[in-house]
């Protein structure tokens, strides 16, 4: 029979050696397909990167790449490539997904980041388009990334594409944002819930996109009242400027009361007088640059303390304030709005 054999002295046939093999070829192939399925499924529980940690990643590896290409055309002393350099460098915080790998395009590896960012190549002069194509980017994800760096990412696509606008072929180079339409008011809004008079000590509640909202609208009435107050100083070819800017500041605060409106927020009403520095009087011009500054941060504050409708015209209103500030002082902050909490970068001028 096939499981036994004969001895060559025609004696009584004996069992193969060869049948042990069988259980020890069936436990390896066991352990070959268990550790095959444990390797396949841990492979595929690996979670994909959040929008976030992508948006972060993205912008990272378009700034250093961009900043590259702009060395590698302008040399080192390229105000572009400083600007976009201190921008990637408020990026690199996060260098790794959560489970510890590192990030694709990370800091720390410039080629990988120009390659994977769309960046102009070595051959190819970079200029306005390739800024203006970033910072669309950057605005984009804006809108869907995490507060905290939706701020950040929607700061740095306004300061792009006012940098853009300062280059040769910049202002024809069209927005990267849709101008976003103000919602329809509703017939009726919730009657507001009545205020915990519970005795204790209050616990400080963060932020609410209403009070976010009320601050922009407050940085556009004050600055009307600065520019009504600082016309009747001037003259001449500024004296038409300003009266431009106190058109642009007074449709800017009746456009935030309305998307208040649409929204169902209580605003405060309009002040009737605001303070304004004692310089103001004897020069008012510096007085309304620092104030035309210092209202890109309440438009940034409201990037991070809203959502939806009021998110994108949050973004949209700091892309054009940035604009329009970069147009009349001719410098460029490397993070408008955000300034004072950040690392002292160069500004770039054309």
């Amino acid at each position: 029979m096939g499981s036994t054999s004969r001895r060559r002295d025609g004696g009584p046939t004996t069992p193969s050696r060869g049948w042990w093999r069988v259980p020890l070829l069936v436990l390896t192939a066991a352990i070959v397909l268990s550790t095959g399925t444990v390797v396949a499924s841990i492979t595929a529980s690996t979670p994909p990167p959040s929008i976030t940690e992508q948006a972060r990643v993205d912008a990272l590896a378009g700034l250093e790449g961009l900043a590259a290409a702009f060395t590698e055309h302008d040399g080192d002393g390229s105000p572009t490539a400083a600007l976009l350099q201190s921008q990637a460098d408020l990026l690199t915080l996060t260098t790794s997904w959560p489970s510890g790998s590192p990030a694709a395009g990370g800091a720390g590896d410039p080629t990988a980041a120009a390659a994977d960012s769309g960046a102009p190549s070595a051959t190819q002069q970079p200029g306005a388009e390739d800024l203006v194509e970033l910072a669309g980017g950057l605005l984009a994800d804006a809108r869907e990334a995490d507060p905290g760096l939706a701020r950040l990412l929607a700061s740095i696509g306004s300061a792009l594409y006012a940098q853009a606008q300062t280059m040769p072929g910049g202002t024809d180079v069209a927005q990267p944002w849709e101008d976003p339409e103000i919602p329809l008011e509703p017939a009726g809004c919730p009657a507001a819930a009545p205020e915990d008079d519970a005795s204790g000590k209050a616990t400080p509640a963060p932020p609410t996109s209403a009070e976010a909202i009320a601050a922009v609208v407050l940085s556009q009435e004050r600055l009307v009242y600065a520019y009504e107050s600082a016309l009747p100083r001037l003259a001449g070819a500024e004296r038409t400027a300003a009266a431009a800017r106190l058109a642009a500041h007074t449709a800017s605060a009746e456009h935030w009361r309305s998307l208040a409106a649409a929204e169902c927020l209580d605003l405060p009403l309009p002040e009737p007088v605001y303070a304004l520095g004692s310089e103001f009087a004897s020069d008012p011009l510096p007085a309304l640059r620092d104030a035309e500054d210092a209202a890109l941060a309440p438009l940034a504050d409201l990037v991070s303390l809203s959502d939806g409708a009021v998110r994108e015209h949050a973004v949209a209103g700091l892309a054009e304030a940035t604009t329009d500030l970069a147009e009349s002082t001719g410098e460029v902050p490397p993070a408008p709005g955000l300034d004072d909490e950040l690392p002292a970068a160069p500004s770039a001028a054309p």
